[in-house]
């Protein structure tokens, strides 16, 4: 049994709307961000679809305890338990039940309880003679019950997902998962409640997640967000990679006095970079918006963002440690936003500012605040690849130096 995978790559990000694969809406389809793989390959060839799936999907599972995202709880879960099965059969091998025979004589370590209470006990000479010895051998028996359910269970989860770990055939079973439901939930469920082995009981869990959520042959497998929900995504991997700082700090309050104090909403950049070199602090708003694939204005961050962001510019600055306002720090806002690179190594790009239009009479401000906020492309393929893998091109240097 092998995996026939599809691979899908929006050029708009109003093409689907979802990222990851969704068996019920689409098949077996995987569905890139938009421009994941852009027109050209940078590196020649064709695009390593698996590998960017790969990517994609250890992405969405770690960042989903941040999130409440990822198709529904069953789902999930029964996602999670195909990727373990199939890492355990390639670190381990296929489960194999295992089974103590004792034996009197024979190969074998002595048990000596056994010995001693089965036999009679001779004396030679005042020495303890035994007629035989009980001895213990663990045998191994691959038709056993859960064997056969480990086996059915890792030939579906390669079908739906085999390509992550480069699996395809694979042992066949006794046992199918949508034909045997009922009996394969009701002995697994019955193991589970009498084993005290810990490796054995997460097994038997993700046993159970894969064959529960089989309805009658349906695919429901789905391990998916929202294209509109991964915004929260971009921001999470543009944090992790040019945060510097705790926005917690940077939280900017507000509150109604009525004429008692009520608490307002509180605004929270969503990543603060901090300069010591060149005395600077950068207030990063992460926007998943499509301007790096269509170059099309309006799909640029509106006034009202521009205008936020000149407030946090303010509010930092006025906020600064005096020992920092006393060294001269600037403050200055970048939007990032995503794009596909055309070009090897040009993973982060500046492309112009915006700024609220000066009118007659105007009074400069000399305090340290830079009242326009930078626009600046980061590749979502790189800003994948340096979280995922802990490197790359993308750090608070390189979207530093494009700046100048």
């Amino acid at each position: 049994m092998s995996s026939k995978f599809d691979f899908f790559v929006p050029k708009d990000k109003t093409e689907c709307e979802y990222i990851g694969y969704d068996a019920k809406k689409r098949g077996s389809t995987f569905v890139f961000p938009c421009r994941y793989f852009d027109g050209e390959v940078r590196s020649g060839g064709e695009p390593d679809y698996k590998s960017g799936a790969r990517d994609i999907i250890f992405l969405l599972k770690r960042v989903r305890q941040e999130y409440n995202f990822g198709g529904s709880t069953g789902e999930f879960r029964q996602f999670q338990s195909m990727l373990w099965l199939m890492q355990d059969y390639i670190d381990n091998g296929c489960y194999v039940e295992t089974e103590t025979v004792y034996k009197n004589n024979g190969g074998g370590r002595i048990n000596w309880k056994k010995t001693i209470k089965q036999n009679n006990i001779l004396f030679d000479n005042g020495n303890i003679v035994y007629p035989s010895f009980v001895r213990n051998r663990v045998t191994t028996d691959e038709s056993r019950i859960i064997t056969q359910i480990y086996k059915a269970c890792l030939a579906r989860s390669v079908e739906e997902l085999g390509f992550i770990y480069g699996l395809g055939q694979t042992e066949r079973s006794l046992y199918d998962v949508d034909r045997d439901k009922d009996f394969l939930v009701y002995y697994l469920t019955s193991e589970l409640n009498s084993t005290f082995r810990d490796y054995k009981k997460t097994l038997l869990n993700h046993l159970l997640a894969i064959v529960n959520n089989r309805d009658n042959g349906t695919k429901s497998l789905g391990f998916s967000i929202y294209d509109s929900e991964f915004e929260y995504v971009f921001e999470f991997l543009v944090n992790r990679a040019f945060g510097t700082e705790d926005v917690k700090r940077f939280y900017n309050t507000y509150s109604y006095y009525l004429p008692q104090r009520v608490p307002s909403s509180r605004l929270r950049p969503d990543t603060v970079m901090k300069d010591e070199k060149n005395k600077m602090y950068y207030i990063i708003d992460s926007k998943y918006y499509n301007y790096g694939y269509t170059r099309d204005p309006k799909d640029l961050p509106a006034a009202s963002s521009v205008s936020k962001q000149i407030g946090y510019n303010h509010y930092l600055r006025d906020n600064l440690p005096e020992a920092e306002r006393n060294a001269g720090y600037r403050v200055k806002s970048i939007f990032v936003l995503p794009y596909a690179s055309a070009a090897e190594g040009e993973y982060v790009r500046y492309v112009g500012y915006a700024q609220r239009d000066k009118r007659e009479g105007d009074v400069v401000d000399t305090k340290g605040v830079d009242d326009d906020v930078a626009v600046c492309l980061v590749d979502l393929k790189e800003l994948i690849y340096t979280y995922l893998h802990n490197r790359g091109n993308l750090t608070p240097q390189a979207l530093i130096a494009c700046l100048k």
